[in-house]
Parts: C-alpha cells; sequence; structure tokens
C-alpha cells in the first residue's frame, strides 16, 4: 500500500512558518503596546503626585516658589512623556492592526493548502481502494475460472 505524498507539502509548511512568524510578531507588538500602557500609568501616578505635593506645599501656608516652581516644571516634564507615549501607542496601534491583517491572510493560506491537501489525500484513497477492489475482483474471477477448469 502506497503512502500518501503531498506534492505541495513544502509549500504547506512555507505557510504554516509564515503564520507562525506573524503570530510571533503580534505577541511582540501586543507585549510592546502592554509596556507603553504600563509606562504611560506609571508617568501619571508620578505627576498626579507632584501636583499633589504642590497642593500640600500651598495648604501649609508658606509659599516655595522655587519648590513649586520645580515641582510645576517636572510635572509639565512628565507631561511630555505622556504625550509621547501616546503617539508611540498610536504607532503600536498600527503595527497591531497590520500584524493582525497579516496573520488573517496566512492563516488563509495555510487554510487553503490544507484543504487542497484534503482534497488530494482523499482523492489517492478513492483511487487506491479503486484500485485494490480491481486486484480483488481479479483474483477473485482468477480463482473461480481455476475452479471452472477443473
Amino acid at each position: 500500500m502506497k503512502k500518501f505524498q503531498f506534492q505541495f507539502e513544502s509549500v504547506l509548511k512555507m505557510r504554516c512558518h509564515k503564520r507562525g512568524l506573524c503570530r510571533q510578531l503580534l505577541g511582540e507588538v501586543i507585549q510592546t503596546d502592554q509596556r507603553l500602557k504600563q509606562q504611560k500609568r506609571n508617568l501619571e501616578e508620578l505627576r498626579t503626585k507632584q501636583f499633589q505635593e504642590i497642593r500640600i506645599r500651598q495648604s501649609k501656608g508658606a509659599v516655595d516658589i522655587d519648590g513649586t516652581s520645580s515641582l510645576r516644571f517636572y510635572a509639565g516634564q512628565l507631561q511630555a512623556q505622556i504625550q509621547t507615549l501616546i503617539a508611540n501607542r498610536k504607532i503600536v496601534e498600527k503595527q497591531i492592526h497590520a500584524c493582525r491583517q497579516a496573520l488573517a491572510s496566512a492563516e488563509q493560506e495555510v487554510k487553503a493548502m490544507e484543504k487542497l491537501s484534503d482534497k488530494h489525500r482523499e482523492q489517492f484513497l478513492y483511487e487506491q481502494n479503486k484500485r485494490e477492489s480491481f486486484e480483488l475482483e481479479e483474483t477473485w474471477a482468477a480463482t473461480q475460472q481455476m475452479r471452472v477448469l477443473r
């Protein structure tokens, strides 16, 4: 009995590999997005603490202009960093969208090749069963003919 060999196996393997790379890249980009989100939360928390410190210093009655000024300056720098992170996240969101599209396309390519493989396998099995049935019929006919000749 012959074993089925898909003639486009190398193409299927290549497309599966491409799909794997797309999945890996998507995972990396999503991790980058998560890291940017966390950095943004950390900076926002730090900025909030700076404004709380300013309020605490002002509530005591004595105004420390230099201290308050440096806290406001630092809060402004934090806000600029937050805006940079927001811009970076927009870029990463576009990358995530592109990766998802590439992954969907790779999935379709793999499924198409798998469907073709299944179709070829079914045809192979059909032909093989047909051949085996013919051989069985020939064997049976030959044995019947031998009986008649005796």
